[in-house]
């Protein structure tokens, strides 16, 4: 009988070399595994593939986009060092917020004695009297005025000003160049929009007021934008702003500079010579001579400004308060002045968002600066936080009390000058 160690020897099979055993298992399991990679790999380059052609044709869709805008190319110098006069403080983090929704963008202001005058957001021109606020006029009509389609004919009063009788001149972004009479609410159209005006069909006109000769002067920020599209107007870098003025007597409109980027707030200077022109989107204000030698020139009164100004008043001491809108800062990212020699990448951001989001991003930083008559900042109010003054369009001093507007907010604002 033999034995089972020979038996295994002549034909038999360990269980090691059975077929299906652990080795052949093991290349089973190792085909698997690079079938199952390959599958991978091939489903992985898909999607690679495809994202691809998804990114390129977007592209090629937001390329084909039509632009609602049409930049043009500029530059403004680096943004100045915030120091000195320009040193930050927190003046305007204790002012106070007054009529709070009660009033929406009370952008221009007028004082005179008991009496405040603002125009609002929905179209209305309003007398404040020991706190009660009234309507005095309206220009336009329409319903849901205040809206963003309503805005057209119900009228959006801007600058301000008293005149030497005492009415109230008004510039409707819309509708034309007013006086009021401060005690009925009477109106009187002085200049329509619907007109041209020294050659051209005004889009928005904005700032407004009255010389030595009664010649009223006024700005129409762009001959291309109303003021709801005033976002792509400044981000668009347009130059067709302009200075004009209208003799009463003579029914004359004339055109005295043109060529400004965002005409805004208008200031005749305390030896009437000349008058302030502020640039807003080139952060800077010229001066036009009005009598002497150099009648009909101008020229740069100041310039790199610490952010983009909107008007300018007098103080009454022989200074300005010029409102800031946006900021400008040397240790910030400067945002709009990266942008303004590429046009192309506007074009690109105003295809992608609308024009709300690009006013959404900018930071709130509460800012107003005092400027001598020769240019120079000499005294800055701030409230780094935004908190209680976000921006602010104008400035109107009245025994040692600042009123501050805007354009948008839903208050007043005032501060004391003598707070230390």
């Amino acid at each position: 009988m033999e034995s089972s160690q020979q038996t295994r020897k002549r034909g038999g099979r360990s269980a090691h070399d059975k077929p299906g055993g652990s080795t052949a298992k093991g290349e089973e399991s190792r085909d698997e595994e690079k079938k199952k990679t390959r599958t991978s790999g091939g489903l992985c380059k898909f999607i690679l593939v495809l994202s691809g052609a998804t990114v390129l044709l977007a592209a090629i869709v937001v390329y084909l986009l039509p632009s609602p805008i049409e930049p043009v190319a500029f530059s403004l110098p680096p943004p100045p060092e915030w120091t000195g006069p320009l040193a930050p403080n927190d003046k305007l983090s204790q002012a106070e917020r007054v009529f709070e929704n009660q009033l929406k963008g009370p952008e221009s202001i007028v004082t005179d004695g008991e009496y405040i005058y603002t125009g609002t957001a929905d179209g209305r021109v309003v007398r404040i009297h020991k706190g009660k606020i009234r309507t005095l006029a309206r220009f336009g009509k329409g319903t849901d005025c205040g809206s963003f389609a309503s805005e057209p004919t119900c009228g959006r009063p801007l600058g301000m000003r008293l005149d030497k009788d005492g009415y109230l001149l008004v510039a409707d972004g819309y509708l034309g160049i007013y006086r009021v009479n401060v005690t009925s609410g009477d109106v009187h159209q002085m200049l329509s929009s619907q007109e041209p005006l020294a050659g051209h069909k005004p889009k928005l006109l904005n700032d407004i007021e009255e010389g030595p000769d009664r010649t009223i002067y006024f700005t129409d920020s762009s001959t291309r934008w109303d003021r709801r599209h005033n976002r792509y107007c400044i981000f668009e870098g347009e130059a067709s702003g302009r200075l004009l003025s209208y003799d009463p007597a003579t029914m004359e409109v004339q055109e005295l500079l043109g060529g400004i980027a965002f005409a805004n707030g208008v200031a005749i200077s305390y030896d009437k010579t000349h008058i302030l022109v502020v640039e807003t989107t080139k952060a800077r204000i010229w001066r036009y001579y009005l009598t002497g030698p150099r009648k009909g020139e101008a020229e740069i009164f100041a310039e790199n400004l610490p952010g983009f100004p909107d008007n300018i008043r007098r103080s009454g001491r022989g200074t300005y308060w010029v409102g800031i809108a946006v900021i400008r800062k040397a240790d910030r990212f400067p945002n709009f002045d990266f942008l303004a020699p590429r046009p192309w990448l506007r074009s690109l951001f105003a295809k992608l968002f609308p024009q709300e989001l690009i006013v959404s991003v900018v930071p709130k930083y509460g800012l107003i600066i005092e400027m001598n008559e020769e240019g120079e900042i000499i005294r800055s109010l701030h409230d780094p936080t935004g908190t209680k003054v976000p921006a602010t369009s104008e400035g109107e001093e009245k025994d040692g009390v600042l009123y501050m507007g805007s354009y948008n907010l839903p208050f007043l604002s005032r501060v004391s000058l003598h707070q230390k």
